[in-house]
């Protein structure tokens, strides 16, 4: 019977499970964190710094769903991975008992 180690497949899934949703958590601080003009009183360039500040708070928010998207991937792939090995395991077991 081949050895796996099923330890280490899950942990790697709960790791990754759990970084998923801390990127989850770092892009939701990103959202609605626009740039007011208004902060920067008379200033000529207070649209386009706001305009920055907006811009940036918006590339962190998709960039951080995409990570944390990515990672929900590999946990679902690990999870079937463990799911695969222990089906074909059982299997082999069951095909070599005596009738």
């Amino acid at each position: 019977m081949a050895k796996y180690n099923t330890e280490a497949m899950e942990q790697c899934r709960t790791t990754v499970s759990s970084q998923a949703g801390q990127f989850g958590a770092i892009g939701d601080g990103f959202s609605n964190q626009y740039g007011n003009p208004d902060i920067f009183g008379k200033l000529g360039a207070s649209g386009a710094v706001a305009g920055a500040v907006t811009a940036m708070d918006q590339a962190g928010t998709q960039e951080f769903e995409a990570a944390e998207k990515v990672l929900r991937k590999v946990e679902t792939a690990l999870d079937a991975i463990q799911t695969n090995v222990t089906d074909t395991d059982d299997a082999a077991k069951n095909s070599l008992k005596a009738v």
